[in-house]
């Protein structure tokens, strides 16, 4: 795995032991800051194929310079359900949960094993949609296992 960080947080050796025991070779890894004036947090994309890498195995992460920490990140638990109120009308939920993410370092991570998990799939030859669930569970999974506080 190649780590190319643009940013001043020191998060190689997070993102390095967040993959340990995972097929990781060829994967790159590109760390940003998101563009001036981002209202967003942070962002991140696994890119299946580009014009530069056909082969794919590229994560984009990018972080807002702005962000005041903790940063809350909402992870899916479960598929989506439906539920009927008394008068019969449908509504669809799905679960979730909040995590307090208390350092520019942890957000990092939690993104990057978030888009880790669709690499994974990819590599394994599954198809790549509807997997944000599986994908956000797999990350709340390797939070815990890495000490990380996730609830």
């Amino acid at each position: 795995m190649e780590i190319l960080n643009r940013t001043a947080i020191p998060i190689e050796p997070k993102l390095f032991q967040a993959a340990a025991g995972y097929p990781a070779d060829g994967l790159v890894v590109e760390v940003k800051y998101c563009p001036k004036g981002a209202s967003w947090p942070a962002s991140g994309t696994y890119y299946r194929r580009t014009p530069s890498r056909p082969d794919g195995r590229l994560i984009r992460l990018r972080i807002n310079r702005r962000n005041r920490y903790p940063v809350k990140m909402l992870f899916k638990l479960s598929s989506y359900f439906r539920r009927r109120n008394a008068r019969g009308e449908e509504t669809v939920y799905q679960r979730m949960k909040r995590v307090d993410l208390p350092t520019p370092e942890d957000l990092l991570t939690a993104l990057f094993l978030h888009e880790f998990s669709h690499y994974l799939d990819h590599i394994a030859g599954r198809n790549g949609r509807y997997k944000q669930t599986k994908a956000d569970t797999f990350t709340l999974q390797r939070m815990k296992e890495l000490g990380m506080r996730v609830g």
